[in-house]
């Protein structure tokens, strides 16, 4: 018997960037391509080209039907399979490919779509979409956007069978970054009311019309267009009604409209009773809503369904860590501290690479008193089974002020570890020490690395040289960190507290939005071995000073860090004055004078030091709370569980990405 033959149909219009990726994934598991080219200014039909695809041109015409149906009426395989140049099959699936095709007696079959959006590290969703089906000339796509292939198909034979698989399609072009190059919105919109126009009572150009008004956050438009489209349909016998009862929910919840929304889940759950997405989003309502017994009930149930059956659309992590991680919250902000932290242990179970949970479990643990459990619970509940995630736990439990835990996990990060590793752990523990005012032993750890004369040598002489000045010694050394603290305090001592016409308690900090690099966690720069930028360093000094009581150096260290940031331009209350510093800056960077002008190393990245400023009044409050919320034989006070909930929602790094 002959094999039957795969033939990949595309449309592209420059697409030279991601083409490559996409041809190249279905290398092996297609027998030819037929790229249908809408007028590229770019190279994409050189590059289909050297993939060997069969290109053809065709003029735009503003219909995505007829460009994908010329390339139809050039395919020769007994199955189609079609995708977008910013999509790509998933490896499994170009290895299952020709199995599916050979055994299903099927007319078409479903593969999931992981769509990735945002930067694409927010986590996926997942939507089973009809993308291979056998060729015949009656097969023709219809829609002049979203078109479509199944109508076709069952209209022809109304038997038509059906199979949605396992087989997946990594889809990347709504990321933010394409979205906006390409200003795919924009013209979805257009085409879509061009298709409404045309007609008027097809409920799919509604329902897709309200999509990318859902998409650019205008919710009461799409709300409206989604209701259009849900008075057109059979619920029961259409395949996007599930997905368009949860866009309604999530336009209502948009809204603030949280009892509509409940209502009309509890419509749709009628409908849809397997749907996890739905019963997940009830729990969210009845929360909004104060019913906390309600929203409980309902996220424990979408835990217990799990994900929804392969044919509904639905979000990675819906009935599994991302429902784990709301029942968390819920149950944090019922004071069930120890059931909340039993969910985010489920959710890093279900995906270890989840840094949200650990972030939770760790500050939820050291609030509550229980920071000397976390060592075991993190070896007897999570699978530690790399140097580089024993580092990545070492990191959130740092920033999460788990010093001492940090300290027991440790020896953990290298099993067999060389000189040079021996080295970073002690400068790493030390680190650990200082943010806990030990600077004892954190001088205990440094000396010898600096006698050694290795690669941290330098690092530890310069990290000894600032201890002599907390501890109140005289700096003698050359590091600029050390030397500016000696000079600010010696100038500082002369500033009288009525002088405020640098510094001013409560002013407005105006900050201009910047990418700035990740600056949240000491430990990674700590046992990699690199320098410290000056304003991390303070920060980590601030923390010891806390963590140790020394309030009069914590004081100085907050006024000179002040004062140093108004200096730069930036605590002042007139933002033009913040873009002239800024443009002055960028000027002396460029004519190489930016090291004359920087007091310390990254003085001049204000955005860095009033985030490590800010850290470090955070920790100070942190540690006032608790030192409250006991008494003096230390009995926990009668305000403790509001002071603890008051700790908790302190800020804080929480492992979402900005």
């Amino acid at each position: 018997m002959r094999a039957e033959r795969i033939s990949l149909c595309m449309i592209v219009k420059d697409e030279e960037e991601l083409l490559p990726h996409c041809l190249a994934s279905v290398q092996g598991a297609v027998d030819e391509m037929i790229v249908v080219d809408t007028g590229s200014t770019d190279r994409s039909a050189e590059i289909a080209k050297q993939y060997g695809a069969v290109v053809v041109a065709f003029e735009w015409c503003e219909d995505f039907a007829a460009a994908r149906n010329a390339g139809l009426e050039r395919a020769s395989g007994d199955w189609i399979l079609f995708l977008d140049a910013d999509e790509a099959l998933d490896r499994a699936a170009r290895e299952q490919i020709r199995s599916w095709t050979a055994v299903s007696g099927c007319d078409g079959l479903f593969l999931n779509i992981h769509n990735y959006t945002g930067t694409g590290q927010q986590g996926v969703t997942v939507n089973p979409v009809l993308r291979l089906f056998r060729n015949a000339p009656s097969h023709r796509f219809e829609g002049r956007i979203h078109e479509q292939i199944a109508a076709a198909i069952c209209r022809i034979n109304p038997e038509a069978a059906f199979h949605v698989t396992d087989m997946v399609i990594h889809h990347y072009g709504y990321q933010t970054a394409i979205v906006e190059r390409k200003d795919k919105v924009n013209r979805n919109v257009r085409l879509l009311q061009q298709a409404v126009e045309e007609e008027p009572d097809q409920p799919f150009h509604h329902y897709n019309l309200g999509v990318e008004y859902l998409r650019v956050g205008e919710a009461e438009r799409a709300l409206e267009t989604f209701g259009v489209a849900r008075m057109g349909i059979d619920p029961a016998v259409t395949s996007y009604a599930h997905l368009l009862f949860k866009y309604e929910v999530r336009c209502l919840q948009h809204l603030n409209r949280w009892q509509e929304a409940l209502d009309r889940i509890d419509a749709a759950l009628e409908l849809f009773p397997e749907y996890t997405d739905l019963m997940h989003h009830r729990g969210v309502c009845a929360d909004a809503l104060g019913d906390a017994d309600r929203a409980e009930y309902s996220l424990r149930e979408a835990v217990r369904m799990g994900p929804p059956p392969p044919i509904y659309h639905t979000e990675e992590g819906i009935g599994t860590y991302q429902t784990w991680y709301t029942l968390g919250r819920l149950l944090e902000g019922r004071a069930d501290l120890e059931g909340a932290v039993d969910a985010y242990v489920e959710a890093v179970r279900t995906k270890s690479s989840l840094l949200p949970p650990l972030y939770r479990i760790f500050r939820i643990m050291r609030v509550s008193g229980q920071e000397h459990q976390i060592p075991e619970l993190v070896k007897e509940c999570f699978a530690l089974v790399s140097e580089e995630a024993t580092h990545k736990v070492l990191g959130i439990l740092e920033q999460s002020r788990c010093y001492d835990a940090a300290l027991q996990l440790l020896p953990d990060v290298s099993s067999q570890p060389t000189g040079e590793m021996r080295e970073r752990l002690s400068v790493a523990e030390a680190m650990l020490q200082i943010q806990q005012g030990r600077w004892n032993k954190a001088r205990l750890k440094l000396e010898p690395v600096q006698r050694k004369k290795g690669l941290l040598a330098i690092s530890s002489a310069r990290w000894l040289e600032r201890l002599e000045w907390i501890e109140g010694k005289e700096v003698n050394g050359d590091d600029p960190l050390a030397l500016w603290l000696k000079r600010s305090s010696q100038v500082g001592a002369a500033v009288t507290n009525d002088e405020e016409s640098t510094v001013q308690t409560g002013r407005t900090v105006g900050l201009r939005v910047a990418k700035k690099k990740d600056m949240n966690s000491s430990m990674d720069v700590t046992v990699a071995g690199a320098e410290y930028d000056g304003w991390q360093a303070l920060g980590l000094m601030m923390e010891g000073c806390v963590q140790s009581g020394r309030w009069k150096e914590l004081h100085s260290l907050i006024q000179m860090c002040r004062q140093q940031l108004a200096g730069a331009g930036l605590l002042v209350g007139e933002s033009g004055r913040v873009e002239e510093k800024e443009k002055e800056m960028e000027g002396k960077k460029e004519n190489g004078k930016a090291g004359d002008m920087e007091s310390f190393p990254g003085a001049s990245d204000t955005l860095t030091g009033t985030s490590w400023l800010v850290k470090g009044l955070v920790s100070a409050a942190d540690h006032h709370l608790e030192v409250f919320a006991q008494h003096a034989d230390g009995q926990r006070h009668r305000c403790w569980p509001v002071v603890q909930h008051i700790r908790l929602e302190l800020p804080g790094a929480d492992g979402f990405e900005s």
